[in-house]
């Protein structure tokens, strides 16, 4: 249990009530600087008002006094993934209340609040109508921001504002996400750097290897994360289209990612595919959409799990050092039902439907899900 936090949480429900000090003051019969010193720590209220403050805030005393158990990251983990198999499996609204009820029982546990927060961001489109979709969006939004302005772990905090931001995109806000973004941006540290060669200067190699693995597969994932950008930005040049295209196939070629990695080359193929046929080259959309179900077809039978390879071969101690997640967010079964719609069902391959090779690839994925 952590320490009483009764003070914190009658100064943040107040606040969303929309009151002052002196009107709470006054409705429970007591002096402005008595909520004051509540809110400041100073001191506690009188065990009587502690109900009806509850009552007042339509929230339970433990709730008030902040007397909630917290889950281990690990608890909270294990939680996730079985929560995210429950929206592939159980009616939505079933999975949803069990969700919110945890967010009320522990209300206090942030780094649990921020992962329900992201897990409600990784299958909202399961929610079933528009409506609902993004009724639920706006729920993670909520609950992201209740961890920043009141969450306690600074790495996490910033995590929430990111994860915020990138749920305005997905809500078309993006002055909103600029603004949060902005304000995250700050000069960067190469902390790897520096410890790989403070490890080598200490003479422990091993680390000092686990390091420079972790950092350079880092700044690879990130410089093929922007590749659809490239080629969203670049989609009006066909040249500098098939550059970029080449240049990212040639990275994921040469450091081969598809062995630690293979979820996020999906996207890649799927954006520059769609770009090929907003720019009339049907071919060259086929030919990215065999590579497409070829990356299917060659891991039909491997998890979505984040792990070393050949190359990175010290990428696992890496990624259990800085106590990173490998899973996937969601559930496999949901992951491949994307897989195949992103395709099969999207109306940026419309000009497609009256190719043969289009209608096998639809086949192939359509074989690989079942």
């Amino acid at each position: 249990m952590d320490t009483i936090n009764i003070g914190k949480m009658i100064s943040v429900k107040r606040k969303e009530k929309g009151i002052t000090q002196e009107e709470l003051a006054n409705y429970l019969g007591v002096s402005k600087p008595a909520v004051s010193k509540w809110e400041s720590g100073q001191s506690y209220p009188d065990i009587l008002l502690l109900p009806i403050l509850a009552a007042y805030f339509n929230i339970s005393v433990d709730e008030l006094i902040g007397y909630e158990p917290k889950m281990t990251k690990e608890d909270v983990r294990k939680l996730y993934h079985r929560l995210a198999d429950d929206f592939a499996k159980k009616p939505f609204d079933q999975v949803y209340d069990e969700c919110e009820e945890l967010l009320k029982k522990y209300f206090s546990c942030w780094y649990l609040q921020y992962q329900i927060g992201l897990l409600y961001l990784n299958h909202y489109n399961l929610a079933g109508s528009p409506e609902k979709t993004a009724g639920i969006l706006q729920r993670a939004v909520e609950i992201l921001e209740q961890v920043e302005h009141s969450g306690d772990d600074v790495s996490l905090v910033k995590q929430a504002m990111q994860i915020k931001a990138y749920c305005y995109l997905c809500q078309q806000k993006a002055s909103e996400a600029i603004e949060v973004l902005e304000s995250l941006c700050e000069p960067m540290i190469q902390t790897e750097t520096l410890l790989i060669k403070a490890y080598q200067l200490k003479g422990e190699k091993e680390k000092a290897i686990e390091y420079l693995q972790g950092s350079t597969f880092t700044s690879l994932n990130t410089i093929l994360g922007s590749a659809t950008d490239f080629f969203q930005l670049y989609a009006d040049n066909e040249e500098r289209m098939d550059q970029y295209y080449n240049i990212f196939i040639k990275l994921i070629d040469i450091f081969e990612i598809e062995q630690v990695a293979a979820g996020g080359l999906y996207t890649i193929y799927f954006v520059a595919a769609a770009v090929y046929v907003t720019q009339g080259r049907n071919e060259k959309a086929l030919d990215v959409l065999d590579r497409y179900v070829d990356l299917a077809k060659r891991n039909a039978k491997k998890d979505f799990t984040l792990h070393g390879s050949k190359i990175f071969d010290s990428l696992e101690n890496y990624l259990k050092a800085i106590d990173a997640e490998t899973l996937a967010p969601r559930n496999s079964q949901v992951i491949w039902q994307d897989i195949r719609k992103i395709v099969a069902e999207n109306p940026a391959f419309n000009a497609l439907e009256g190719e043969p090779r289009f209608q096998l690839i639809k086949k192939s994925l359509q074989e690989l899900v079942n």
